[in-house]
């Protein structure tokens, strides 16, 4: 098997395959805002998934700039955000990186190898029909490298969904403060085994805001330069499904190319707020995904094929030729298969997922590559007052690299138990706990980047421990979901990075232990009446995340840097026939911009309010008009996540949508 950069030969790709699945045999062998839309009953035993659910209207009513924007309202859930518009979003949850979150699109697992981790902000939202986060209990068959991480963000987009009508029609238009412009349109053809789609979307933004920011006694106001972007996403999906006496089967696929072009203004310093660097980017995708159901057995398999090219491009750099040019490109190959068997009140699965990457520079870094399988074995067993799961999971990392005489291998089994109890024994209510190791290993970007890299990073371990209650209420019109949770993690050789004159230039570093402990609180209220609908969703959540590498440190037990100990959030919407109001609120707690937890480090809290008034107006049937415009940060306040990264001020939006089908 051969592409362009990337070169394995079928003996090992089944070598690789044949050692992922076998292991875990000898393995045993050896030894946030929640929303619980669904009840689904079967049998005796209700199903609280550990979820939290944003639905397409959710969506719309937030009017979220991108994907992480949105992810800010799920407890637990912290974005990193480096400058709003165009600038990085990473996820942290529960004090652990956004490595250990996988992305799912449309059953398809997202990552970057270049980076480790996703930037949320280079995902648009107005193609999704619904966001989940996942933590445990969940009855999808995700792909086996999501499971093993310790929470998965599902999302789900119009293209990739058969329809309910032959022909499906979106488009959106917006103008908003600072030179944002954005437009997108998604066309969908549904037959009675089949659905073709296209999409695509553009989006603008100069980023000239102005922004206040105290050095010493002063508090000056300022313009953002070099802050303009261009985005481009174009998407073709398919789909076609057929049935053979009992046995459906599905299969799907996906082509997408998504290009940014962005000015990338950096730290905001005094006396030296403007730079000139750029960085562009530019990812195309290429899959194919196989479902099969039959009456006790269900199989999910895909393969994927992704390319990555990034340029950052620096024209003051100071060397002997007067600018700095680097280039790097990914290529990466993927699949894997997840199979169920459910016999009586037993479920047994197996699965496996194995990837190959490979990075290729205009510097000289040799030519790193790494081989990533990871291999599971699960059992359930459903009883009348409980049920419970042990799952058992071989991650393996085997990196080489022309530079280096020796290859890097990792070789990890991290067992899995949880239970919970069914409504049997409590009604209405469910109790749960669960516990979970995982492994990630360092990033492309953590290992070899320019003014980045550190080779000598180790892989970074997490153990979790969750235990909660969940709870649901409905009678006439009123409904009442809570979750709460305790949670406790212990993380060794966490790896730290944080960005320095930019989003490109960052340091690196492996934190040997991280101590975290602590819980949220999650509740959601509707209310329906006559032609009213209202919804009520707060959200509270404190995590304890702190270095407890050496007792003689200056930072031991002191919060790592840029966690925020208490955050909340709330979403309230009212709505009479067309007409809706809504309001979102986000409050991020005081954090440290270094591990050192010192009065010169420290970061002040704030809050957020965005407010947006809208009217739908039907056309007949199959037409739907829809006008909203709203403020964000209504108070027009002064405020970072990251130290001197710096967000805009008061600004609005006016958005117009059309929907057909």
């Amino acid at each position: 098997m051969s592409f362009k950069g990337i070169h394995i030969s079928l003996d090992k790709l089944f070598i690789m395959f044949l050692y992922g699945v076998c292991m875990p045999f000898f393995a045993f062998g050896q030894s946030d805002t929640t929303v619980f839309e669904e009840i689904t009953i079967k049998g005796h035993h209700p199903r609280f998934e550990q979820q939290t659910i944003l639905k397409q209207q959710d969506i719309q009513k937030l009017v979220p700039s991108d994907l992480g924007t949105a992810l800010q309202y799920i407890n637990g859930i912290s974005i990193k955000n480096y400058g709003d518009i165009g600038g990085l979003k990473t996820l942290s949850y529960r004090g652990l990186g956004g490595e250990h979150t996988q992305l799912i699109i449309d059953g398809e697992p997202i990552s970057d190898p270049q980076s480790g981790q996703i930037n949320y902000a280079t995902i648009p939202p107005n193609n999704i029909e619904e966001i989940k986060l996942y933590e445990q209990n969940n009855s999808e068959l995700l792909p086996v490298s999501a499971l093993v991480k310790s929470n998965v963000v599902l999302v789900k987009t119009f293209d990739q969904q058969f329809g309910t009508h032959p022909f499906a029609l979106r488009t959106n238009f917006l103008l908003g403060s600072f030179g944002q412009k954005e437009a997108d349109i998604r066309l969908k053809n549904t037959g009675k085994n089949y659905f073709i789609s296209t999409s695509g979307a553009y989006k603008a933004y100069k980023g000239d805001y102005t922004y206040r920011l105290p050095f010493g006694n002063q508090d000056t106001s300022y313009r953002r330069q070099n802050n303009e972007l261009t985005d481009f996403h174009i998407n073709l999906g398919g789909g076609y499904k057929w049935r053979k006496q009992e046995n459906k089967h599905v299969l799907t696929t996906n082509l997408s190319t998504h290009t940014i072009q962005q000015e990338l203004p950096g730290a905001v310093i005094l006396y030296n707020n403007l730079t000139q660097a750029t960085m562009s980017t530019q990812s195309s995708l290429a899959s194919l995904h196989y479902n099969w159901y039959s009456k006790n057995s269900t199989l999910k398999g895909f393969a994927q094929y992704a390319h990555r090219y990034l340029r950052y491009y620096d024209p003051n750099f100071l060397n002997s030729v007067g600018f700095l040019e680097n280039k790097y490109t990914t290529q990466s190959v993927s699949g894997g298969f997840h199979y169920q068997y459910h016999w009586k009140d037993f479920y047994f699965n197996i699965g496996d997922d194995f990837s190959y990457d490979i990075l290729t520079s205009n510097r000289d870094i040799g030519s790193p590559s790494r081989y990533t399988n990871t291999a599971m074995l699960r059992v359930k067993y459903e009883m009348k007052y409980f049920f419970a799961e042990a799952n058992g999971f071989l991650q393996s990392f085997i990196d080489n690299n022309t530079l280096f005489s020796h290859q890097k291998s990792y070789h990890k089994f991290n067992p899995t138990i949880a239970i919970y109890t069914s409504e049997q024994l409590v009604k209405k209510i469910q109790f749960y706990a669960w516990f979970k190791p995982s492994s990630r290993a360092p990033s492309f970007t953590d290992l070899y980047y320019s003014q980045i890299g550190n080779k000598d990073l180790d892989p970074e371990e997490a153990t979790q421990f969750n235990a909660g209650i969940n709870s649901g209420f409905t009678q006439k019109g009123f409904s009442l979901t809570i979750q709460t949770n305790f949670f406790k993690n212990w993380v060794r050789n966490k790896i730290l990075a944080l960005p320095t004159k930019n989003l490109f230039i960052w340091s690196i570093q492996n934190v040997g232990k991280v101590d975290v402990i602590g819980g949220d609180i999650n509740l959601n209220l509707k209310y329906e009446y006559k032609n009213w609908r209202t919804s009520l969703q707060l959200g509270f959540n404190y995590q304890q995340v702190e270095d407890i590498s050496d007792k003689n440190s200056p930072t031991y037990r002191h919060q790592i840097a840029y966690t925020p100990k208490i955050t909340g959030n709330t979403l309230f919407s009212i709505s009479f026939k067309g007409i809706f109001l809504s309001y979102a609120g986000l409050y991020i707690g005081e954090r440290y911009s270094l591990n050192e937890n010192i009065p010169s480090n420290h970061l002040d809290a704030y809050f957020t309010s965005d407010l947006s008034l809208g009217y739908q107006l039907k056309l007949a049937e199959k037409h739907t008009i829809e006008l909203q415009a709203g403020i964000k940060n209504l108070t027009d306040i002064p405020y970072n996540y990251i130290r001197y990264f710096v967000m805009p001020g008061r600004n609005y939006f006016i958005k117009l949508s059309y929907a057909f089908n």
